[in-house]
C-alpha cells in the first residue's frame, strides 16, 4: 500500500537528522565498547609477554592430547596451549585423570581477562563498567531520541490523516512508522559502527603518543564482539522504545483532522508596539507548551550532563592538584662515584641546579620538642648545604582513614641532635621555615649543615644534583652515561612522571570533552528537528503576523524571546538535579578525602544555559527565514 524506504526518501530532511542524531549517538556508545576490546587485548598481549603465553601449567612427565594447541615441556613441566581456551579447567581435568599431575598452575592473569579465572575475573570488571557508561549515556540518548521521534510524529498528523482517509487503520499506522523507524535506526547505528572504527583509530594513536610511558607499548584497534554486542543491542533498544512509545498517539489522530481549519491564531487587531513582542512572545509560549516539552527536556538533559561531567572532571582535578605532592625539580641524580655533577648540569642545560653531599642518620628526639606528630625514631637527612639549619615546615600526604594534605612547622624549639645514639651531637642549630630548592618533598628532618660540621657527621656520603630543565633525552643521556663510566647512580626523572600525569589529565579531559560534545551535537540535531517542525507548522501564523503588520525583525525578536523562555525553563528544571548530583560526588569524595566544600561550577552553568539558548535561537531563526523563500498568499492559505 505504501512504500517505507519512498517515504523516507521523500521526507529527507526529517529523516537526514533523525539519521544523523542516532549516527552520533551510535559512535558515543560503540566507541566505549571499541576502546574496552582495544585496552582487553593489549593487557592479553602484556600477560603473554611478561607471565607466558600459556593456559597452564601441568608438573609430569611430557604427554601429548587432543584437546591441545601447542606444548612446551621444560625441567618436568608442561606448558600448555589448548585449542578453546574455553574449555580449560574441563580439559586439564580429563587429562589428569589419565596420567599422574603433581601440580596443576593455571595462568589466572590471562584467564582472568577471558572471563575465566575462578579467583578473579577482569573481564566481568569490564563487562561492569561498559553497562555502567552504556546504561548511564543510553539514559540521557533515549530522552533525545525519544523527543526527536515524539516531535515528528505529532508534526504529521497531515499525514496520518491522508493515511485514515484511504483506508489505513491504526494497526497498519503502528507497523509502519514502527519499520520507518527501525530502517533509519539500523542506518544510523551502521554508520554510527563505521565512525566510531575512524574516531577510535584517532584516539588510539593519540593515546599511544601521549601515554606511551604507562603502557609500556602501543594499543592496538581491536574488536571484542561481546563489548561490541553490549552497546549495538542497547542502541537497539533505545530506538525500539523511542519509536514505539510516541507511536500511541497515533490513534488521537482523525482522518477529519485533514478537513478542519487552522486554529485562529490572533484575533482582534494587532498593534505592533514594543512591548507587544514580549506578549507575543509568552502567549505563544503557552500556546505550543506542549509542543514545546521537547525541547525543554533536551535542554534540561544537556545542562544536566554537561555540569555532571565538567563536576566529574573538576573535583578529579582538585583531588589530583591537592593529594599529589609534586617535587620542584625535574631531575635529581644520587651517585657515590666521584663524577663531576656539574658536567651533567651543563650538558643538560639546567635552568636551575643544587649540588650537595648527603648520608642518612637516625635519631631519638624528645617529645617536648614536636608540635604536631610525634615520632619516636626520627629518619635524619644530613646535608653540606647550608650553615647549620633544620628545616621546619612539613608538606606531606597522611593516609589516617582519611586522606588528608598536611602542611604545619614540626617543632617549638631544637637547638640540638644527637645522632646514631651518643656517636654524633650536634650543637648550635637554628629551626628555618625556608625550604631550598629540590628539598619540597623529602621525608624526614632536613640538616643542612655547613663543611666542618658535614664532615665531622658523615664520613660515608652520596653526591646529589638537583636540577630543572628543557633537556628532553634525559633517560637516554644517563642511561649511556651510566654505561659508559659503570657508575653507580641512581635518578629520579620527575619531568617525565609529570609529563606522563600531564598527559593522563588530558586524555581523560579530551574523553570527557569529547562525551560532552557528543551530548551536545545529538541535542543540536534534536533541537533544530524540532525547530524547523515547529516553524514549519506555524508558518500560516508568520504570514499572519507580516500581514498584519509585524516586520521580519520583530517576528524573529519574538522567537528569540520564546527561545529564551524555553532555554530558562530547561535550565531551572536542571539546577536541582545537578545540585543533588554534585552533593553525593562531595560526600562520596569526603569519605576518602579531606574536603573544603563543594565546587559550585558557575561557569558551567552559565555556559550550559548559553549554548542551549544559542542553539534553540538559531535553529529557530535559520529555520523561520526558510520561509521567506516560499510566497506570504500560499502561506495563509496553507492547511495543516
Amino acid at each position: 500500500m505504501i512504500n517505507v524506504s519512498r517515504y523516507i526518501i521523500n521526507n529527507k530532511k526529517r529523516s537526514l537528522f533523525t539519521i544523523l542524531g542516532i549516527t552520533i549517538s551510535s559512535i558515543l556508545l560503540i566507541s566505549i565498547g571499541i576502546l574496552f576490546s582495544s585496552f582487553r587485548d593489549y593487557l592479553i598481549g602484556s600477560v603473554k609477554r611478561e607471565i607466558g603465553d600459556y593456559h597452564v601449567i601441568i608438573k609430569s612427565d611430557e604427554f601429548k592430547d587432543r584437546s591441545i594447541l601447542k606444548s612446551e615441556y621444560k625441567s618436568g613441566r608442561n606448558f600448555i596451549v589448548y585449542k578453546d581456551i574455553r574449555k580449560v579447567y574441563k580439559n586439564t581435568s580429563n587429562i589428569c585423570e589419565n596420567i599422574h599431575c603433581e601440580s596443576i598452575t593455571y595462568n589466572d592473569s590471562l584467564l582472568s581477562l577471558y572471563g575465566l579465572s575462578k579467583d578473579k575475573n577482569i573481564l566481568n570488571t569490564f563487562k561492569g563498567v561498559i553497562y555502567f557508561l552504556v546504561i548511564f549515556l543510553g539514559i540521557i540518548i533515549f530522552f533525545i531520541i525519544y523527543n526527536s521521534f515524539k516531535v515528528s510524529l505529532s508534526n504529521r498528523k497531515r499525514d496520518v490523516s491522508l493515511f485514515k482517509l484511504i483506508g489505513a487503520d491504526n494497526m497498519f499506522l503502528y507497523r509502519f512508522y514502527f519499520k520507518e523507524s527501525m530502517a533509519l535506526g539500523i542506518i544510523g547505528i551502521f554508520l554510527g559502527f563505521l565512525f566510531s572504527l575512524i574516531l577510535n583509530l584517532f584516539l588510539i594513536k593519540l593515546i599511544n603518543r601521549l601515554l606511551y610511558e604507562i603502557f609500556n607499548g602501543n594499543l592496538h584497534l581491536s574488536i571484542y564482539i561481546p563489548f561490541l554486542i553490549i552497546p549495538i543491542l542497547f542502541m537497539f533498544l533505545i530506538i525500539f522504545l523511542s519509536s514505539l512509545m510516541p507511536l500511541r498517539n497515533l490513534k488521537k489522530y482523525k482522518a477529519m483532522e485533514l478537513f478542519r481549519k487552522k486554529e485562529v491564531i490572533y484575533e482582534g487587531n494587532i498593534k505592533p508596539y514594543k512591548n507587544f513582542i514580549y506578549y507575543l512572545s509568552h502567549i505563544n509560549f503557552e500556546r505550543g507548551r506542549e509542543k514545546y516539552k521537547s525541547l525543554i527536556i533536551c535542554i534540561f538533559i544537556f545542562c544536566l550532563s554537561i555540569n555532571v561531567f565538567f563536576l566529574i572532571l573538576k573535583y578529579g582535578l582538585k583531588c589530583l592538584d591537592e593529594y599529589v605532592i609534586m617535587p620542584d625539580y625535574d631531575l635529581s641524580i644520587s651517585t657515590s662515584s666521584d663524577y663531576d655533577l656539574d658536567i651533567i648540569a651543563k650538558d643538560m642545560k639546567a635552568s636551575k641546579k643544587i649540588i650537595f653531599n648527603s648520608c642518612e642518620r637516625e635519631t631519638h628526639i624528645p617529645k617536648k620538642y614536636f608540635l604536631n606528630d610525634y615520632e619516636d625514631t626520627v629518619r635524619v637527612i644530613v646535608t653540606d648545604n647550608g650553615s647549620n639549619e633544620i628545616i621546619n615546615k612539613v608538606e606531606k600526604i597522611e593516609d589516617n582513614g582519611k586522606i588528608r594534605h598536611l602542611k604545619y612547622k614540626r617543632f617549638k624549639g631544637l637547638d640540638e641532635i644527637v645522632l646514631d645514639g651518643e656517636e654524633v651531637k650536634i650543637d648550635g642549630l637554628k629551626l628555618t621555615d625556608k625550604v631550598p630548592f629540590g628539598f619540597k618533598e623529602i621525608e624526614g628532618v632536613v640538616v643542612n649543615l655547613d663543611k666542618e660540621n658535614f664532615d665531622k657527621v658523615c664520613l660515608e656520603y652520596s653526591h646529589n644534583l638537583i636540577l630543572n630543565t628543557s633537556y628532553n633525552g634525559i633517560d637516554n643521556y644517563l642511561d649511556n652515561l651510566i654505561r659508559k663510566n659503570k657508575m653507580d647512580m641512581t635518578y629520579l626523572n620527575v619531568k617525565k612522571a609529570r609529563e606522563i600525569t600531564n598527559n593522563l589529565v588530558v586524555v581523560i579531559k579530551l574523553f570527557l570533552y569529547g562525551v560532552c560534545a557528543l551530548i551536545l551535537m545529538i541535542m543540536i540535531l534534536s533541537v533544530i528537528n524540532t525547530s524547523f517542525s515547529n516553524i514549519d507548522y506555524r508558518r500560516k501564523e508568520f504570514a499572519s503576523m507580516q500581514a498584519f503588520g509585524l516586520t521580519s525583525d520583530r517576528i524573529i525578536l519574538s522567537l528569540i524571546i520564546e527561545s529564551l523562555i524555553i532555554s530558562i525553563k530547561g535550565f531551572i528544571y536542571s539546577v536541582p538535579f545537578i545540585f543533588i548530583i554534585n552533593k553525593y560526588l562531595f560526600m562520596s569524595l569526603k569519605k576518602i578525602f579531606e574536603m573544603d566544600g563543594m565546587i559550585i561550577g558557575v561557569f558551567n552553568l552559565i555556559l550550559s544555559f548559553v549554548l542551549s539558548f544559542l542553539c534553540v535561537s538559531i535553529s529557530m531563526i535559520v529555520s523561520h527565514r526558510s520561509l521567506k523563500k516560499q510566497s506570504l498568499i500560499k502561506n495563509i492559505k496553507e492547511n495543516v
